[in-house]
């Protein structure tokens, strides 16, 4: 008996002194934000609508614009990640973060999300497509429609960029209904621009306030917000 509550001691020290040692802050490299290997098409409607790439777009983070990158003429670009250097913990808990890219053309810019790490000690590299409708080109805003008045109480800047990117899904769901049935890199356009859309849509929900100046819920709010919310998401998804 006395061997085994010795036992039993030994691996209950072992076990603290990981714990501890992972909890001493070591100096390391954190990455702020991810690695962005993108790229930008233009789609044109109509009888022969067809994706094309998009040269010499910018495309930067906005915290850091003066280290913006440019589309090739495959409209591809590669944003690098930042990082600093900071100590921290060796066992950081593990949650997913939304890091907003802004793409500019010559005549608007609009905002795409790339999700990683909240907290990133590697390199993550997130691979992304993001479309531009002809007619954005030209000047014209393409958006859906407002939703609820609730949506007030949410941030509208990303009320307006989810608008954008649900009006650019439902344009290509209007030419593609049947995307399982189209091929690559069609099929990757189409797919990304859902992700991105189901990816703004969360942005705002997270960036609602429904307490009112005296801290009581707005009820009423919330509840034509999440009506609007679910029928959005069952939408993007069928």
């Amino acid at each position: 008996m006395a061997m085994i509550a010795g036992k039993t001691r030994l691996i209950a020290t072992m076990a603290l002194s990981s714990l501890l040692l992972a909890c001493v802050p070591t100096i390391q490299t954190v990455y702020l934000t991810p690695q962005v290997q993108g790229k930008v098409v233009l789609f044109t409607p109509g009888e022969s609508a067809n994706f094309s790439p998009l040269s010499g777009i910018a495309a930067y983070y906005p915290s850091s614009p003066e280290a913006a990158t440019l589309s090739n003429q495959q409209g591809e670009f590669l944003l690098e990640a930042s990082s600093t250097v900071e100590a921290s913990l060796l066992m950081p808990g593990h949650s997913l973060n939304y890091y907003p890219v802004t793409v500019e053309t010559e005549t608007f810019s609009y905002t795409v999300l790339a999700q990683a790490s909240t907290k990133m000690l590697d390199l993550e590299t997130v691979k992304l497509s993001s479309v531009v409708v002809s007619d954005e080109l030209d000047g014209k805003q393409l958006l859906a429609d407002s939703g609820p008045n609730a949506l007030k109480y949410c941030n509208l800047n990303s009320v307006k960029q989810l608008r954008r990117e649900q009006a650019v899904h439902q344009l290509l769901k209007q030419y593609y209904p049947a995307p399982e049935q189209l091929e690559q890199p069609v099929l990757g356009y189409i797919k990304d621009q859902q992700q991105q859309t189901l990816m703004w849509l969360e942005y705002v929900k997270r960036s609602c306030n429904w307490e009112d100046e005296d801290g009581y819920p707005r009820y009423r709010d919330m509840k034509d917000a999440r009506k609007y919310f679910a029928k959005l998401e069952t939408s993007l998804l069928n």
